[in-house]
């Protein structure tokens, strides 16, 4: 039995009374609400969809290792060079390494049990559409379609082959049933048809409630960026039409998003300030995942005392090159702003999910965002028609950073490399750039000596579902 499959066995998460995070338990057979009791009124629904958003925020997933930390080190964003730090091994790619290996493990573990909850629930709600109030039925549903599009995605980001073997190379499964056994693993270009098939429905779903607002009346509807709403799902299939080469159609979704204008720029005035900054930029989330511990995770990450073994940074000659301090870099806002030093050290640690003890808990903090403003115009930047357009798309985002405007007679060449820089500058701490690296198939990664491939860009399924589900 393989580890999707014991965990559909025994898995079933369960709401005891009211609503929110708090409540969501994993527990056992014998401590189990049944489906009827859970799903019989709406709120059921409600208090379900969040606890997938509780499960995606934990430690093994999106709120650490799948984003600021271990997909990171796989990019090479921290100095991990000590033979006794813990991520040494993975910044090695060894992936045969117990340690490395029980957290590529989790990236499985934790995905198809999200997606085994969201599937449970879509079981369910049509059969209950009646216990909806307003728009919810359709609100419920759109963000569960979206949610499994995304873990789908991801697992094949992290799993699935490198692009250049093709649409037809065999991948994962792509789990639409809360069943109790093996499914056989779709090709590449079949996980995406179903991503895109759940995000067409999804965004019909959501298209009743496009605002991403807070403070309404209803505290499921309070604050929209941390839901999957219709924008996430629209930046996704951006994402996803990018990744396999359909560059009419990732254009179209980037600019779609870009032209809503539903997400403001930050500003100088929101990242400088010493009460409350907006350092990981939330107003331009489309989408961002609430991690309750994130002060927690910052800390035992970044500002551990055991910097040899523990700590993820880099050293002061890896910050100064990524930001090109050389050549202007001292203004732009990732740089100025999210990086601190403590007390009369010199040693600079990375601040973007730094929870300050003056900072108050508002509706950007402890959130990490997994789409992003900038990534729909870096999106558009590399499939616009012209190279003048693209320019000018970069300028906006390198305008909204506190960077001066490239000229507007780049080569390709050039505008590639920009492009490159952007990534690595941009999407520091949040695990998007070894994603950059495999869908390009690029020969190496910097600050690895050796030439990568597919044995670097596929992570290894777990053990017993190679074994059990071949």
């Amino acid at each position: 039995m393989n580890i999707r499959t014991r965990y559909f066995g025994w898995l079933l998460l369960v709401v005891l009374t009211g609503s929110g995070c708090k409540k969501w338990l994993d527990v056992n057979p014998k401590s189990n609400v049944t489906q009827n009791t859970l799903f019989e009124n709406e709120q059921g629904f409600k208090d379900a969809l969040t606890g997938v958003y509780t499960q995606m925020g934990q430690r093994a997933y999106y709120g650490k290792e799948f984003t600021m930390a271990f997909m990171d080190v796989l990019a090479q964003n921290y100095n991990v060079t000590s033979n006794l730090h813990v991520y040494n091994k993975a910044s090695l790619y060894d992936y045969n390494d117990v340690a490395t290996r029980l957290k590529t493990d989790s990236f499985w573990i934790a995905g198809y049990r999200a997606i085994a909850n969201i599937n449970n629930l879509l079981e369910a709600i049509d059969a209950k559409k009646d216990v909806f109030t307003g728009n919810n039925y359709r609100i419920v549903k759109g963000e569960a379609l979206g949610l499994r599009a995304l873990l789908h995605f991801d697992l094949l980001r992290v799993f699935g082959p490198i692009t250049s073997a093709g649409p037809g190379a065999s991948a994962i499964p792509y789990m639409t049933r809360f069943v109790m056994q093996t499914e056989p693993a779709r090709t590449a270009g079949e996980v995406m048809d179903l991503c895109m098939k759940d995000l067409n429905e999804a965004t019909e779903l959501l298209s009743v409630y496009k605002d991403p607002v807070y403070g309404v009346e209803d505290p499921f509807l309070s604050f929209t960026r941390n839901h999957f709403n219709y924008w996430a799902a629209t930046g996704l299939k951006a994402r996803i039409s990018l990744w396999r080469g359909d560059n009419v159609n990732a254009y179209a979704y980037a600019q779609e998003v870009i032209g809503s204008a539903k997400f403001p720029w930050v500003t100088l005035a929101n990242v400088s300030g010493t009460l409350n900054p907006s350092r990981t930029f939330p107003t331009e989330h489309l989408f961002s995942v609430y991690v309750s511990n994130l002060r927690d995770y910052n800390t035992e990450v970044f500002r551990a005392a055991s910097a040899t073994t523990t700590v993820l940074t880099n050293t002061t000659t890896f910050i100064n090159n990524r930001f090109e301090i050389a050549n202007g870099g001292t203004t732009d806002y990732r740089y100025a702003f999210l990086w601190k030093t403590d007390g009369s050290s010199a040693t600079k640690y990375p601040a973007k999910y730094l929870i300050d003890d003056l900072q108050s808990v508002g509706v950007g903090e402890r959130r990490v965002p997994l789409l992003r403003l900038s990534e729909m115009y870096y999106i558009a930047a590399e499939t616009a028609a012209g190279t003048e357009e693209s320019i000018r798309l970069l300028n906006e985002v390198r305008a909204h950073r506190g960077q001066s405007a490239l000229p507007l007679t780049l080569s390709a060449t050039d505008l590639s490399t920009e492009l490159f820089k952007e990534y690595k500058k941009e999407f520091y701490q949040e695990g998007q750039l070894f994603f950059y690296y495999k869908r390009l198939n690029k020969a190496s990664i910097e600050g690895y000596g050796l030439p990568v491939g597919q044995a670097i860009y596929v992570l290894p399924k777990p053990n017993d579902e190679t074994e059990f589900n071949n």
